[in-house]
């Protein structure tokens, strides 16, 4: 029988959040166990910093160009409503392959449409029919903290909270609710002779941190040293960077004050932590550890102070599109993937590992062969992200990174240029500096390589010629 699926999603979680990725402060012992004993992935990208078109490639294996949830499917005037109802999806395919799918959780991948009319037979615990964050539902959100803790923005008509104690307790939290909808369902399919997927999607750490204790108190703020690139002056970078800092009234937030609001979301981070530790228990507890495939992973990262920023969207910095990625395969030896992978390249795993049909026209690929050891000859040795805008409406990026370089393209404002080795805080941009000219076009060459292989929108001849001549992400002869 095909082994069964338990993927555990996050919302707007950091890489660097957890010990396994090199946090020495946010306890995360079981997701650390987990990647002692399976597989992490050091190198992957979430290819959209918002949550729709993220959500959307997962389902779909297919990059936000291709499947056409350019933004979050809550703003208006969205690109569309979602992902198109007849997709190709990864819960389709399994379910016509005999498995059972349930779902536990946030959505938020079609404004009409829920995860059963994607292949899903149920779909627990969502705020609404079809995600769980109501924007239109508005309450006092002095009501839900404990007085005194807030972290608060102020704008010129209104004020928000972005982190403070709940004053709920911990099993009122959203997170443990999921959690225990979701084992609920685990523990019912267990019992079952078929296959199944389970899918747990808690909101959290997406801002705001509502913490309940004892994780609200559990880290001190004052331990928690700067981020590297906290310094931010803005010089020789896009201006929409600079606005962004602004547009949130960030320029007298100091150090001390995103200490208060990092110290909440290393809470959330924790608690995230404790259910999954939950789920893996009751695997155990139902027998069935040697035929379950567990996956952890989350649809974005977060900027959390970074750049002096806050939230995702507008920059394509590795705080928001390196997210950390975890798979614990029954029976393989763990390892470390160095390689470069992409959330939605867990649409074909799950088909393959389901032994269902692959759908023609994905742009993922199965990672498989990564976690089983035996790295496919023509794996990129780069990766491909791309924007399209948030809150503020549509604009256009693109970005390319090799391990050494990073090449961001922003055609309506300044493109960007890092060398990680010597600068991996991605501070000092060298787009314009002379001695860079060679491998920026290099580096262009690569974006338009994938531009091409992928179907990107830069087809039009004035802005290919703007591009030296592409260079395919695929190793070989084309190359």
């Amino acid at each position: 029988m095909p082994p069964n699926i338990v993927l555990f999603m996050t919302d707007q979680l950091r890489r660097d959040a957890l010990g396994c990725y090199g946090n020495e402060i946010c306890r995360t012992p079981n997701l650390d166990k987990l990647a002692q004993e399976g597989t992490r992935f050091d190198q992957a990208y979430a290819v959209s910093p918002v949550c729709s078109p993220s959500r959307a490639s997962l389902m779909s294996g297919r990059y936000p160009h291709n499947h056409g949830v350019m933004i979050n499917t809550h703003i208006a005037p969205t690109w569309n409503r979602g992902l198109p109802a007849d997709s190709p999806t990864f819960s389709r395919q399994l379910k016509d392959a005999g498995y059972v799918l349930d779902y536990a959780g946030k959505w938020h991948v079609n404004e009409d449409l829920g995860p059963e009319d994607f292949g899903f037979d149920r779909h627990g615990l969502s705020g609404n029919a079809r995600r769980s964050v109501n924007m239109r539902k508005r309450v006092d959100p002095m009501k839900l903290y404990e007085p005194g803790t807030e972290s608060v923005i102020e704008f010129e008509r209104g004020r928000m909270v972005v982190a403070g104690t709940s004053t709920g307790t911990v099993s009122e939290h959203p997170t443990s609710q999921v959690t225990d909808q979701g084992i609920q369902m685990l523990r019912e399919r267990a019992t079952g002779d078929d296959p199944f997927f389970l899918r747990i999607d808690v909101v959290a750490p997406h801002f705001a941190n509502r913490v309940p204790e004892p994780y609200a108190s559990m880290y001190d703020p004052a331990s928690i040293p700067p981020w590297p690139n906290f310094d931010e002056t803005f010089e020789d970078k896009p201006a929409g960077h600079l606005r962004k800092h602004q547009e949130w009234h960030l320029e007298d937030k100091d150090w001390a004050w995103w200490q208060q609001v990092i110290a909440k979301y290393y809470g959330d981070v924790t608690l995230i932590d404790d259910c999954v530790g939950r789920v893996l228990d009751a695997i155990r507890e139902c027998g069935i550890e040697d035929g379950t495939i567990v996956v952890f992973s989350t649809d974005h990262g977060d900027a959390a102070g970074s750049h002096k920023h806050f939230e995702k969207s507008g920059t394509m910095y590795d705080e928001v599109f390196r997210i950390p990625m975890l798979a614990k395969v029954p029976g393989q030896d763990a390892r470390v993937v160095p390689e470069f992978v992409r959330l939605m390249d867990l649409m074909p795993t799950f088909v393959e590992w389901g032994d269902a049909k692959m759908p023609h026209d994905l742009d993922g690929r199965s990672l498989a062969p990564l976690i089983y050891d035996d790295v496919p000859a023509d794996w990129p040795d780069s990766v491909y992200c791309e924007s399209h805008g948030e809150v503020w409406g549509y604009s256009s990026q693109r970005m390319v990174r090799t391990d050494r370089w990073k090449y961001v393209y922003c055609p309506h404002d300044l493109d960007e240029l890092y060398d990680l080795d010597a600068d991996p805080a991605e501070m000092s941009n060298l787009i314009n500096d002379p001695a860079h000219r060679d491998i920026l076009q290099q580096m262009k060459a690569r974006l338009i390589g994938w531009n091409d292989a992928t179907g990107d929108m830069f087809q039009w001849m004035w802005v290919q010629w703007n591009f030296p001549e592409p260079v395919s992400p695929y190793p070989g002869p084309s190359s």
